[in-house]
């Protein structure tokens, strides 16, 4: 049986070798649950988290009419060793603040060992 937790440490490992730190920011809603209830304040938590930049790849989508809309995306891997990216998150690069518009986890065995990131081209 495979020790993947050994391996994801690899990997982390690895990814911080050749690629660079990186900030990953959330922003998360506290106080009122509800609108009605009043203003909610919001906070942001930052993570920093290994980074190598991939490629810049071509995704396609579908309109509602089925028509293939295609989208340039910069493809990041992230280590599995800290916070795991979400949809919806910002990763500070170089070039600025991005906003996460995918994520896929590589997880064999159940283990996550790097993310696949997809940030706006």
């Amino acid at each position: 049986m495979e020790d993947w937790q050994a391996i994801a440490a690899e990997v982390a490992g690895a990814l911080g070798d050749v690629g660079y730190v990186a900030t990953l920011s959330r922003m998360t809603k506290t106080g009122t649950q509800y609108e009605w209830d009043g203003p909610s304040d919001t906070e942001t938590e930052t993570f920093p988290v290994s980074v190598v930049e991939d490629d810049t790849s071509v995704r396609y989508s579908r309109d509602d009419a089925g028509t293939l809309i295609p989208r340039n995306v910069r493809v990041l891997m992230v280590a599995a060793n800290g916070e795991a990216p979400r949809m919806g998150d910002t990763i500070t690069l170089a070039d600025g603040p991005q906003e996460i518009t995918r994520v896929v986890a590589l997880q064999p065995g159940g283990t996550a060992l790097l993310y696949e990131v997809e940030i706006a081209a």
